[in-house]
């Protein structure tokens, strides 16, 4: 085994780097797709419902939305608030498996433009 000696300046550089590359990679292990828009069918399709049961949750006032030229848009925050205010508990291993087939749903349906390269 070598050993490499470096002067202290180098070292405090050099591991600044590897804590921001560090704090890098954890920001995109935390995606969070609640800020991500949907439309309609996109709503429907995720939540197995028809646009009559979605207009119904609308105009109960159980979903938050935003209307632009006629067309709906639901963030995936309010599904998650409207689907949490309804919640029944459940085990953590039924959680754990409906998170995994979210993100799967989210993944296959688009490519996410999180702004991120």
């Amino acid at each position: 085994m070598k050993i490499i000696t470096i002067e202290e300046e180098a070292w405090q550089q050099l591991n600044a780097r590897i804590n921001a590359i560090s704090d890098y990679l954890k920001r995109l292990e935390n995606n969070s797709y609640d800020d991500l828009w949907l439309n309609n069918h996109e709503v429907c399709q995720y939540l197995h419902i028809s646009e009559k049961t979605l207009w119904r949750m609308r105009t109960k006032g159980e979903i938050s939305y935003s209307k632009i030229y006629g067309q709906y848009f639901y963030t995936i925050g309010a599904i998650k608030d409207m689907l949490n205010a309804n919640a029944i508990q459940s085990s953590d291993e039924y959680v754990q498996e409906l998170m995994t087939k979210g993100k799967s749903y989210i993944g296959k349906g688009r490519k996410l433009n999180t702004g991120k390269k």
